[in-house]
């Protein structure tokens, strides 16, 4: 049996000029149904970003950042934060954000030896552009496996590049595990997955 590594990378766009920045959220090259996917993967996206960056501003996420992030220190704290907090902003006004979202890669590749690619983002330091890959919509919508990626999280992971989460990226929930806390606080993988465990740990606690 052939198992693909998913990966989510980024490709930093070169900036364009001021007079060329306006806000042109929206989705292109996509069926309808595909539409309504990465539309609600978003959304989602972005109330888990809220839930976020509200349970660190109370401080009452602090055993779950630090096994993600490797520390409670409030400064690296408070700029997951706030990272959390422009994903949001920007998931809760389609049509009127600074991200464009696509259901086509464009001109990159989605296979890459063993790796398959299900989305990546661009951005120019301002604009943003979301693109994903066949792959993408084979991933499940949510999950109730905290470990598993699924297309919200997949969405918040590369809405997290185009808000300034860039570097050198670890990818899947057991590798991230074993980055310090600067490679995690860099890693839109890291800030991805934080929120996702929270969020199905969340739904737990409700359902019992």
């Amino acid at each position: 049996m052939h198992v693909l590594s998913i990966i989510l990378p980024l490709y930093l766009a070169l900036p364009t000029t001021a007079g060329s920045l306006k806000p042109r959220a929206t989705y292109t090259d996509c069926t309808d149904s595909q539409k309504q996917l990465l539309s609600a993967a978003v959304t989602d996206a972005g109330k888990m970003a809220s839930a976020g960056a509200s349970s660190l501003r109370s401080n009452s996420a602090s055993s779950l950042f630090q096994t993600f992030f490797k520390t409670t220190d409030s400064s690296a704290m408070d700029q997951v934060a706030s990272a959390l907090e422009k994903i949001a902003e920007e998931a809760s006004q389609p049509g009127g954000g600074v991200v464009t979202y696509s259901c086509s890669p464009g001109s990159i590749s989605c296979q890459s030896g063993g790796f398959t690619t299900t989305g990546y983002a661009s951005t120019d330091g301002t604009n943003g552009q979301v693109n994903t890959c066949p792959a993408y919509f084979d991933l499940p919508a949510s999950s109730d496996d905290c470990t598993v990626l699924d297309q919200r999280t997949s969405a918040l992971h590369e809405l997290g590049h185009t808000k300034g989460v860039l570097g050198n990226e670890v990818y899947g929930y057991q590798e991230i595990m074993n980055i310090d806390t600067q490679t995690a606080l860099s890693n839109a993988e890291s800030y991805a997955f934080l929120r996702s465990v929270a969020q199905v740990a969340r739904l737990k606690q409700v359902a019992q």
